[in-house]
């Protein structure tokens, strides 16, 4: 690296060798054992509401390939262009319709929304929102005032197998690239990181993804979400097994979950929301809380106990037996997997639902009597009968040394004591506590076995019944017949737009719904983000979410209006080109993902016609029914910061507004004679007219529920003005200045 240095020090372009000096710093900074990969020229995308000027990068719409040019000149209808990458290279006159400017990422940009219109069923609820853009600047758009709010982040992106399903840099990446790797990470890491900004504390990413990127993407995660718990899950979508590959058939696909680390869970269940999963007698949330306790915390009594007379000892033996209780019905957790040796099916029972096995805890986890103290007595059997004719009380004494008690194995009014004591003589406990296991022994379900010479006592045997009632932790293979991507994700889209072939592998909805509620199963008011959403398979999973418990969950897709390679190559074919309507119309945001949308709530196909079948859920809810749900499109469009300054576009800033409210209804429009718009309905208020500051703060005062304000002023003193009119209480932003700074802020920096 020292010589490296030195020819650096050698070069006279002061620009270039500043440049050269930056990469080399980030060449020293990577680690020795990571992720290693190369980060290409910054992407660029298209800016389609951008005049046409002297000196922007632009590309030519009649060049698939995507190689860059500078505008030197324009006159009349006509630009002069140049290679961006050869600054010799001769000009070119094009007609100013065949070009499309370019903005690369780091350059900062003022976005806004335009709609494209809305589906509306029910004006009470709130709205679903669709943004046709690139998603990295929808990411900056969001992130602009929504920092912290977003509760689940669920992605499905390209899977980058060669087959020419995304672009970098407006080129298809193929498996001829051979920097595929690393441009799919390059794009990746830039998205993730404005992603995790979006978060909550709480908050959660999941990424589906397949072999082909697995283990790159679990290195990109653990570097951008330092400190997060990182699981991932095997979904089976394919029982079959796939054919196109060799060796393996694939069934499966994996979900990376990226989960902060807070001391607590925050996964669900499926069976905790799911009417297929959960079972007909769940327990009640208090007992499951309590259970989760019972489990953290074995010894959670005598810590309890310890710390004074804020419970009683009664109170205390409730919780703790209703833990147990818990726990030893409805989790076969590690340290009690059903063992051959000790278990037996009940004559006359279920094999599948009945069995007897051995009443001693053999894990390693709960099973010891330092674990467990409230756990460890005698039962005392009559030697002739082998009946339990008593169950002795905890051994809880200690020595003047601290040590537990010993154990007395000798008879009591002629009764056997049998302690849970294993082959190796280490101390462990019996499965439940002992007011449960005296009623266990009233019931019928506990009996003794045969002598076991090596413990020198009686195997002891508990009934147990299988059960289907919801765990305590979510498992990491789901093996669902409805998560199959061909019925429920091909089929499925087949039926809501009465076509076929309209989308390459859409996920399965139900396995999507089921993956988002392990997270917002129990947020019935969460915000979901898909930024790569594809053909709107998230929107529809967060209806059936919603039409299970009545919740209110809402989703912003973020999809661009990209055609797939084979279909780019076709329409070029017939001289259609990016911006051509009919080339739009086949672009997935047009062709796919709003249709689907509206159908989905609609319960009409695009020709208006009832849509025919009905889902595979709880009821079979036809899908003519819709869903009591609202949504509104928008497209992304780039705005000129002096007119955001001037106060110019509030039309396009409005909705950022709305959806940081959390667009809970249908959207105010401001008319142009309005001095203020305060949207009660939305939960938040604008002041347009200097003059009006005391009108508008007096109809605040009488609406203390609007949480956000925003005022559209260039003048700090008017804007101090209202802040102390409002009062400490109320949070108020200086509507032009602040989002001009987090644009100015949300400008990417190359590491």
């Amino acid at each position: 690296m020292a010589l490296i240095d030195e020819l650096v020090k050698q070069v006279n372009d002061r620009a270039l060798r500043d440049a050269l000096t930056k990469e080399i710093e980030v060449l020293r900074d990577r680690i020795d054992f990571g992720l290693v990969f190369d980060r290409h020229i910054p992407e660029t995308t298209t800016v389609g509401n951008t005049p046409i000027r002297v000196g922007i990068a632009v590309l030519r719409r009649d060049q698939p390939a995507g190689e860059e040019y500078v505008v030197e000149s324009v006159r009349g209808r006509t630009a002069s262009i140049r290679s961006k990458l050869d600054s010799h290279a001769r000009e070119e006159k094009v007609a100013l319709r065949l070009l499309t400017p370019i903005k690369p990422f780091g350059e900062p940009i003022f976005p806004g929304l335009r709609s494209l219109g809305q589906v509306a069923r029910n004006a009470e609820r709130p709205y679903h929102t669709v943004i046709k853009a690139e998603n990295f600047h929808a990411l900056q758009l969001l992130s602009i005032f929504g920092e912290g709010s977003v509760d689940c982040i669920y992605l499905d992106p390209p899977f980058n197998t060669g087959a020419r399903d995304w672009k970098y840099n407006n080129r298809y990446v193929d498996s001829n690239d051979r920097y595929s790797h690393s441009k799919w990470l390059s794009f990746m890491e830039k998205r993730l990181r404005l992603a995790r900004r979006l978060l909550k504390p709480d908050g959660v990413l999941i990424v589906a993804i397949d072999e082909h990127e697995l283990h790159h993407l679990g290195m990109l995660l653990e570097d951008v979400f330092a400190g997060y718990l990182r699981y991932m899950v095997s979904i089976v979508i394919n029982s079959r097994g796939s054919t196109g590959t060799r060796n393996f058939g694939l069934v499966a696909e994996q979900n990376l979950f990226v989960v902060p680390d807070l001391g607590y869970d925050l996964i669900s269940p499926r069976e905790s929301i799911i009417p297929e999963i959960r079972p007909a007698a769940a327990r009640t949330e208090a007992e499951m809380l309590l259970a989760k306790i019972g489990l953290a915390f074995p010894d959670l009594a005598d810590r309890i106990l310890a710390l004074g007379d804020q419970l009683t000892e009664d109170e205390i033996g409730l919780i703790d037996e209703v833990a147990s209780d818990v726990a030893d019905e409805e989790i076969e957790t590690d340290d009690e997997k059903e063992d051959d040796a000790s278990s037996q099916v009940v004559a006359g029972g279920s094999p599948s639902a009945v069995y007897w096995r051995g009443a001693v805890r053999t894990g390693q986890a709960t099973s010891f009597r330092t674990q467990r103290p409230r756990q460890f007595y005698a039962l005392f059997i009559d030697p002739k009968t082998k009946e339990i004719r008593h169950v002795g009380e905890p051994l809880l004494d200690r020595g003047e040394n601290g040590e537990l008690a010993t154990p007395s194995w000798d008879p009591v009014d002629g009764l056997l004591p049998i302690w849970p004591v294993d082959e190796d003589g280490r101390e462990r406990v019996w499965c439940y506590q002992a007011p449960r296991m005296r009623r266990e022994i009233v019931a019928g379900n506990l009996k003794v076995g045969k002598f076991n010479p090596r413990r020198r006592t009686y195997a002891v045997n508990v009934k147990r019944i299988r059960r289907t009632e919801r765990r305590f932790r979510e498992i990491t293979v789901w093996w669902e017949k409805s998560y199959d991507s061909g019925s429920n994700g091909t089929n499925v889209l087949k039926t809501l737009l009465g076509q076929s072939g309209m989308f390459n592998f859409p996920k399965s909805v139900y396995e999507v719904r089921d993956v988002l509620a392990t997270v917002v199963g129990q947020r019935p008011e969460a915000l979901i983000v898909d930024f790569f959403a594809g053909s709107g398979t998230t929107l529809h999973a967060t209806c059936l979410l919603n039409a299970i418990d009545g919740g209110s969950r809402r989703c912003i897709l973020i999809t661009n209006n990209e055609v797939d390679g084979a279909t780019a190559d076709r329409l070029h074919a017939q001289g259609l080109f990016p911006g051509d309507a009919e080339y739009e119309r086949e672009g997935v945001f047009e062709h796919v993902t709003v249709p689907r949308v509206k159908a989905v709530i609609t319960g009409r196909r695009p020709d208006g016609a009832p849509i025919p079948g009905r889902h595979k859920w709880a009821g079979n809810r036809p899908y003519s029914e819709g869903f009591d749900e609202n949504a509104e499109f928008f497209e992304l469009v780039y705005l000129d910061r002096d007119d955001v300054e001037l106060g110019r576009r509030f039309d396009a800033i409005g909705p950022l507004l709305w959806l940081t409210a959390g667009a809970c209804s249908s959207r105010t429009k401001r008319r142009k004679a309005d001095a203020f718009i305060v949207d009660e309905k939305n939960g938040y208020a604008v002041l347009f007219d200097d003059a009006k500051i005391h009108r508008f703060a007096e109809s605040l005062l009488e609406k203390p529920t609007i949480p956000h304000v925003f005022h559209v002023t260039d003048a700090p003193e008017a804007f101090n003005e209202l802040v102390a009119l409002l009062g400490p209480d109320r949070v108020a932003r200086m509507l032009s200045r602040d989002y001009v700074t987090a644009c100015l802020s949300n400008a990417w920096v190359e590491r």
